[in-house]
Parts: structure tokens; C-alpha cells; sequence
């Protein structure tokens, strides 16, 4: 069986456009229309958007190199905080705590993977902005034990020293543990 890869769409499947009854962004005025679910007051510039995936990639990047907690630490303003509670795990405050956590998971985990999928602005008020993903997290303990977790990530970013950080930094678990 082959693939119709003219990039029409198969005639008994209506496309998401049309269902949705909207077009593509608008992107003649720089502004993503992937925005506004109820939670914040205006539509994120589309240089915010992507500027913050990067730094959603650079975190999940820095996690699973495992190599030097100071690149997750670099992801975060100073007084940034982390509550990943949903998962078992305590809430960080500051670069002190956030780096001790990371520096364990070093020491602890053999691999880590993450896959970060459907990135969504959900909030923009001119300074802060708020993304969030689908995560699904593998790792591999020392102990052997494989982890597999399916979580939300909510990184709420800030301009700090002329580059976007997160302060602000949330999981929460889609699916029940597993170990």
C-alpha cells in the first residue's frame, strides 16, 4: 500500500480547518492563533511561542544529556520555583534546591527520555508567557527499575537578563504511574 503524498487530503476525511471552521494563523500579523483557551488575556506573538518551545526543548535536552545539572539550572530565573508534588516528587525553590534535585537525578538514573508533543500557548499578557506539552517521560534507574510517566508540562516564562526563563514550572501526571 502506498502513501498519497501530494498533500491533498483523502476525500472521506474532512480537513481540521474546515471542521474547526478556521484557518491557518495569522501569521501576516506575527500572532498565533493557538492561544486563548480562558486563561489569558491576549494572543501570544508567535517569536514568544517559539522562542519558549526552545527553552521547553533545552530543558528536556539538558535532562536527558544528564551530563551537567547547570544546563537545567540555566533553563530557570534565580527565584524560580518547580512543583512536580503530582508525581511524588517535592516542590524546588531557587537555583540551590533546583540544581540538588537535578544533580541526584545524575547520580541516580542510568537513562532518561523525554518526548515533549503538542505545545500550547495558554497564556500572554505582554511579559509573562505560559506554555504547556504533553510529556512522555522513560528513564532508567540505577536500581533497574524502568519509569515510564505521562505528564503536562506548564512552564510559565519571563525575560531574565535578555533571554526567555521559566519561573515557574508545573507537571501534572495524565495517566496513572507506572514503575
Amino acid at each position: 500500500m502506498s502513501a498519497d503524498l501530494s498533500g491533498k487530503a483523502h476525500p472521506a476525511v474532512p480537513r481540521i480547518a474546515e471542521r474547526r471552521g478556521a484557518g491557518p494563523p495569522d501569521r501576516a500579523k506575527g500572532r498565533s492563533r493557538r492561544m486563548n483557551a480562558g486563561t489569558g488575556p491576549g494572543e501570544m506573538p508567535e517569536e514568544v511561542f517559539r522562542a519558549l518551545k526552545r527553552l521547553m526543548v533545552e530543558y528536556a535536552d539538558a535532562v536527558d544529556t544528564r551530563g551537567d545539572p547547570e544546563r537545567v539550572v540555566a533553563c530557570f530565573t534565580p527565584d524560580a520555583a518547580i512543583d512536580f508534588s503530582s508525581v511524588g516528587f517535592p516542590v524546588m525553590r531557587g537555583e540551590d534546591e533546583i540544581r540538588a534535585f537535578y544533580a541526584g537525578l545524575v547520580e541516580n538514573m542510568a537513562h532518561e527520555f523525554h518526548i515533549a508533543a503538542n505545545p500550547r500557548a495558554e497564556y500572554w499578557d505582554g511579559t509573562v508567557g505560559t506554555i504547556t506539552s504533553y510529556v512522555m517521560g522513560m528513564g532508567m534507574p540505577n536500581s533497574g527499575d524502568a519509569i515510564s510517566v505521562q505528564v503536562k508540562y506548564r512552564m510559565e516564562c519571563v525575560q531574565h537578563q535578555g533571554a526567555w526563563r521559566c519561573r515557574r514550572f508545573t507537571l501534572d501526571a495524565m495517566m496513572p504511574l507506572t514503575a
